[in-house]
């Protein structure tokens, strides 16, 4: 079941960037009036908020250029955030994020201060920066609860409504059960070929997985479990997936310079409740459509009102 979450772009930043790539990555994302966003930041919180380990390989570079700007807007929408709340003259207590780091170092790191420290320096943190992103991180969610949730009714009618629109977002245990030969660039169509061939002739495909695939799941023999293809893989693979009958594979599927040979191992179509058994999620989804749109109008002001540039940036 997935839902589009009011807090998205309003990143946790002071648990993601515990949790950011060493790499440094030069250059400016986005102008916001007189700061800027940098490609290191916004490449960090990326690493940091979305799971990436099971993007194939072939479509990994091409994920990170989807996810760049979605990020770097989230971001610019943070710093109008935290301007607007400077502008209004109000102060955070230094209790309220004292209180607020004490959580995170017992919740995330035991108490233990000296593993706080190991973890700012592997993500090139000092103690006063992370400081500082516990801080804003309050005032967002200060001020999206001011601006936005204290203001939503959500009526019968409307959870009604909302479930007769979306039944399908609440079936339970529904999903695609995928695995997959990923061939590199090294290994090409010969390799490809050969890894197909042994297929046709019987060969069970997580055994050819293990001999042949270079993603991640290779060693689990291309399985990569019920999952909902088209957050991982690219248009291609999705359409050849949905045109399998569960236990069929598809033939030598070109990705860039990669090769892919992907099976529907299993498919489950899921059950529905009836609303009256998921009355309270259904009600919190219609929330969060209703949350969701006031976010985004009142950040459309602040936006209208901010000079904004994003820069052209070229990942490599």
């Amino acid at each position: 079941m997935k839902r589009r979450c009011l807090t998205l772009p309003v990143l946790a930043l002071c648990a993601a960037c515990l949790r950011a790539e060493a790499t440094f990555y030069d250059g400016v994302a986005a102008y916001v009036n007189d700061k800027v966003v940098t490609v290191d930041t916004v490449m960090r919180e990326l690493h940091a908020g979305f799971d990436l380990t099971k993007v194939p390989p072939e479509r990994l570079g091409a994920r990170i250029q989807e996810l760049f700007p979605v990020v770097r807007d989230m971001l610019v929408d943070r710093m109008l955030i935290l301007e607007a709340y400077e502008a209004s003259g109000a102060q955070l207590p230094n209790e309220f994020v004292n209180g607020r780091v004490q959580e995170i170092l017992a919740g995330q790191f035991g108490g233990d201060e000296a593993r706080l420290k190991e973890a700012l320096r592997k993500s090139r943190l000092t103690h006063d920066d992370w400081m500082k992103q516990v801080r804003e991180n309050l005032i967002v969610t200060a001020m999206r609860q001011l601006q936005v949730d204290r203001k939503i009714v959500v009526s019968p009618k409307r959870v009604r409504d909302y479930y007769a629109a979306h039944k399908a977002d609440f079936a339970e245990d529904a999903g695609v059960r995928v695995r997959t030969i990923a061939i590199d660039p090294a290994g090409g169509e010969e390799a490809a070929r050969k890894a197909l061939a042994e297929l046709q002739a019987g060969k069970p495909f997580a055994e050819v997985a293990k001999a042949y695939s270079k993603d991640p799941q290779a060693a689990n023999g291309g399985d990569w479990g019920f999952i909902d293809p088209k957050e991982y893989f690219a248009e291609p693979a999705v359409a050849a997936l949905e045109a399998l009958k569960p236990g069929e594979h598809s033939g030598i599927l070109a990705l860039n310079d990669w090769r892919l040979i992907i099976q529907k191992a299993e498919a489950k179509a899921g059950k529905t409740p009836a609303l009256e058994d998921i009355w309270p999620q259904v009600e919190a989804a219609a929330r969060n459509e209703l949350a969701q749109a006031r976010y985004d109008a009142w950040i459309e002001g602040l936006r209208q009102k901010a000079y904004i540039k994003n820069m052209d940036v070229k990942l490599q």
